[in-house]
């Protein structure tokens, strides 16, 4: 039987049983961390975020304990069982995303993208604009951070190649919106303040399919947590193909 990429990280999900959560951090409410039902929508509160502003940034953090966010002006480490949060830099962001293989953490906010030094968690260095204000991150684990933006457009950004590219408009008009990837399912799960509802977004295409009413009117940042050893889905795959073959074009077209 011939193994192939897909085959082979849906025999290590069978192996052993996995913990997946889905986090959110609400807008304005310091004692607002949340688990979402990624089949409901469901919110149960867990604990404190350490959230004091709004419009803030959540990532999965350095282990399965810990959550990296934006309280506003400041970053912060948050326990994952909502037992507390601690200011560990100034940096400033309406979104956030995580990549623990290079430990490389991004931020957007008011239309500017760039990493964050996990060192002092201050902005590091700049990066392509992705022309419009982006709020919900979340990396992809193929070379790219999908980025979703005020009114509904999700967007894709080639870590490779610094550029972004749109995917499609989600047809809800998110504001404030959390953004989070599943790299196991290709699930992406979005909850804004223009309703209370939390959405999943077809990575590929930007369709949109409303899971369930988290009862959370705020927006707030949204963060996917799994113990098991990440294989990018297929969608995030042939994204990652589409962003090589681009790059090649362009490559042969300069030179």
């Amino acid at each position: 039987m011939r193994l192939t990429t897909t085959t082979i990280a849906a025999m290590a999900f069978l192996a052993a049983p996995v913990s997946a959560t889905l986090y959110f951090s609400e807008d304005g409410n310091s004692e607002g961390l949340y688990v979402l039902d990624t089949d409901t929508g469901a919110a149960t509160n867990v604990g404190t975020s350490g959230v004091t502003g709004s419009t803030v940034g959540l990532a999965p953090g350095a282990d399965n304990d810990s959550l990296f966010g934006t309280i506003w002006a400041d970053t912060a480490d948050i326990n994952a069982d909502g037992s507390g949060s601690t200011v560990v830099g100034d940096a400033s962001a309406e979104g956030m995303a995580y990549d623990p293989v290079t430990n490389t953490l991004w931020g957007a906010i008011n239309g500017s993208f760039f990493t964050i030094d996990t060192g002092n968690f201050d902005t590091k260095s700049s990066l392509a604009s992705p022309g419009q204000d982006v709020e919900g991150l979340a990396y992809d684990g193929a070379g790219g951070v999908f980025g979703l933006a005020d009114g509904g457009d999700l967007l894709r950004y080639d870590i490779f190649a610094d550029i972004w590219s749109p995917i499609g408009n989600t047809g809800v008009n998110f504001d404030q919106a959390g953004l989070a990837y599943d790299m196991a399912t290709g699930n992406l799960y979005a909850k804004g303040d223009q309703d209370s509802f939390l959405y999943l977004i077809d990575a590929l295409t930007a369709s949109i399919t409303e899971i369930g009413d988290t009862g959370i009117s705020n927006g707030g940042g949204l963060a996917f947590v799994s113990d098991a050893v990440a294989v990018p889905a297929p969608a995030a795959i042939a994204l990652f193909g589409l962003g090589l073959a681009g790059l090649g074009l362009r490559r042969r077209k300069t030179a």
